[in-house]
């Protein structure tokens, strides 16, 4: 018997792909790190119930670090296993902190108006609050200052490059509590990352009416941040994340709206 699957037309950076229905945005998973709050398969199984698409909104795995590397790739491998044992669909979007994840920068559902990134084009150094921007300022101005960043593809290709210029030092933090007191230090990253709390709903409203000015809403991960904040005609939400100390969300789009499915604090994998 022929079973008829629901799909939308969604629009991605190097094609057009018809995605089966409902689609599942997650985000900022960081699989690998020593902070994340996912460390086995089994939490994230529930994740999966229901769904046609399972889309990752960039940064699922640490690619920078080397050390968490080998840890990162079987839980990334893991979870595309997973997918294709349920029959889902999965599309990765590149982040920062996983470049290579894909050649995908973003997805967007064009009759819905939804744009769908993970966040670092938002701001032209991508990452304010980068402990190594505060060192590599000079630099990233000399990049930025050397682009042209007119339309989307030429953003998206400008935000790899400072992201590239801003890798982190192979020595980090080997443990919760180095990860912790290093996110606290310097004490300007601190202050970095409250302005960029109070502000990157309105980043996100300038940069949609700059790049993609059809588009409504705007779904992105990034900023840790979660919630869904309206600016002018414009709604941006943030999908969280799932390190330690953090909460998540998770959006399901029908193929007409966005349904908010789990707000969650930490890796809790149930309803």
């Amino acid at each position: 018997m022929e079973v008829n699957v629901k799909t939308v037309l969604a629009e991605l950076t190097t094609r057009n792909e018809e995605l089966p229905l409902p689609l599942r945005l997650v985000s900022d998973w960081h699989l690998g790190h020593p902070a994340s709050q996912v460390q086995s398969l089994t939490q994230i199984e529930s994740f999966l119930d229901g769904v046609g698409t399972l889309v990752m909104v960039g940064d699922g795995r640490e690619e920078l670090v080397e050390g968490w590397r080998q840890q990162a790739d079987q839980l990334w491998e893991g979870l595309q296993t997973l997918c294709r044992e349920r029959n889902i669909k999965f599309i990765a979007l590149t982040g920062n902190h996983d470049p290579d994840a894909s050649s995908e920068g973003w997805m967007f559902l064009r009759e819905e108006a939804i744009l769908v990134t993970h966040g670092d084009m938002i701001y032209d150094t991508a990452s304010p609050w980068s402990r190594e921007l505060f060192a590599r300022r000079e630099r990233v101005a000399s990049y930025l200052g050397k682009q042209n960043c007119s339309s989307l593809i030429e953003r998206w290709q400008c935000a790899q490059g400072v992201g590239r210029l801003l890798r982190p030092d192979k020595k980090m933090a080997p443990n919760f509590w180095g990860y912790l007191k290093l996110a606290l230090w310097p004490p300007q990253r601190l202050f970095a990352v409250v302005r960029v709390w109070a502000g990157f709903a309105r980043e996100g409203e300038r940069f949609l009416t700059r790049f993609c000015p059809e588009a409504q809403v705007l779904v992105c991960g990034h900023f840790h941040r979660p919630g869904c904040f309206r600016v002018g005609e414009k709604t941006v939400w943030n999908l969280g994340s799932l390190m330690q100390m953090s909460r998540c969300l998770v959006l399901d789009f029908d193929g007409k709206k966005l349904h908010l499915v789990k707000h969650l604090k930490g890796a809790q994998t149930r309803k």
